[in-house]
């Protein structure tokens, strides 16, 4: 049976691959089955199965709940039809919300010896659509992904998130040529500069991320 996604063609950065649940966290929409495997996430909210997108392969998920088997099959009737492909077809837009949006939690992060070896660690933030500079905190990497899942996670209508990457090893300053070129990027002023480009539109980072030596073996 083949699935139609919300959009024909997405970018890279609009798509977070590789991504694997245990259990509890979703289910198949076709039969509301508890999915166990790999999944990946579209930044238009929804998630399929399988690493990565595969048009025979993958199918649509939806969050997972303990309810009984009559519940679904009212769900069923009265949000959705069977195309002849025998796909579902949403035909109301009031689906009931299996859980309520959340407020961001703001977490201390700390990098992996993983994160050391790659020399770098993606930062998760999350703000207030309408206080962007007042309620501005740090986030973990399951509440960035929980945030593109439809009916779960953070609220997506009161707060947006983005990524930084943030340097963590190399020399302290950029080393530079005779000429005056970079040949090889530093600590300090590479993490002074993702600052600086993002301050434009959140001033409020400049003042929580004061330190580009954070985390970096120059940070003492």
């Amino acid at each position: 049976m083949q699935e139609y996604r919300s959009k024909i063609y997405y970018q890279d950065h609009q798509i977070t691959k590789n991504l694997f649940t245990n259990g509890k966290e979703f289910m198949t929409l076709s039969d509301w089955k508890e999915y166990i495997g790999p999944y990946h996430v579209y930044s238009t909210g929804e998630v399929y199965t399988e690493a990565e997108w595969h048009p025979k392969k993958s199918t649509k998920l939806a969050r997972y709940i303990e309810r009984s088997e009559s519940y679904f099959k009212y769900i069923d009737i009265k949000h959705y039809a069977k195309r002849a492909s025998g796909q579902k077809s949403l035909i109301t837009g009031n689906i009931p919300k299996y859980d309520n949006y959340k407020k961001p939690i703001s977490v201390f992060i700390k990098p992996t010896n993983d994160d050391y070896t790659e020399g770098f660690i993606v930062r998760h933030f999350a703000y207030k659509r309408n206080e962007r500079n007042q309620f501005f905190v740090e986030v973990d990497k399951k509440q960035t992904i929980d945030y593109y899942v439809d009916r779960m996670g953070i609220n997506q209508y009161l707060y947006g998130v983005f990524d930084l990457t943030w340097k963590l090893t190399g020399p302290e300053f950029d080393v530079k040529n005779s000429e005056g070129n970079i040949i090889e990027f530093g600590v300090v002023d590479t993490n002074k500069r993702t600052v600086a480009r993002l301050s434009r539109e959140f001033p409020i980072l400049a003042v929580l991320l004061n330190n580009p030596r954070q985390f970096s073996k120059y940070d003492v």
